[in-house]
């Protein structure tokens, strides 16, 4: 199915939000776990710029699943579920995705001690080429249709 022209303008602009993210949260990854952990203010941009970046991909779902004419999910996870039903991303990127819908339920629901901030650390360490890999799928089936 092709995707409407306006509806792929707002899929790369989302995505080219999600990249100035990922260039954010990459500089932070020089942070030692004790100087992220110690420092709020490094935390606070860390968690924001992660937020964002997953709503940002989360919002690119729905635009997918709206031009296919997909119902829309009920749940953030489910829209990278439909994703991967539909062929357009990847098993392994459907999961890492719906884990980071989860991920950003818990940024959006909890801060300061109630958010456990070596999972967010790890997040930040180990779960950025997630988001790469599903722009790059994303933009494969934009030049598909």
């Amino acid at each position: 199915m092709t995707v409407p022209e306006d509806t792929e303008r707002r899929i790369l602009h989302n995505a080219t939000y999600v990249e100035e993210a990922l260039t954010v949260l990459s500089r932070k990854q020089s942070l030692s776990p004790d100087a992220y952990r110690n420092d709020r203010e490094q935390r606070a941009i860390v968690e924001r710029e992660f937020q964002t970046a997953i709503e940002a991909c989360l919002d690119i779902a729905g635009l997918v699943l709206t031009a296919t004419d997909e119902q829309m999910p009920e749940t953030y996870a489910g829209r990278f579920r439909r994703l991967e039903e539909l062929g357009i991303i990847s098993p392994e990127t459907s999961e890492k995705m719906r884990g980071a819908a989860g991920f950003r339920t818990v940024l959006a629901h909890n801060y300061g001690d109630d958010l456990d901030h070596d999972v967010v650390y790890n997040h930040l360490q180990n779960q950025l080429e997630w988001f790469v890999r599903f722009l790059t799928e994303i933009r494969d089936y934009l030049t598909e249709t």
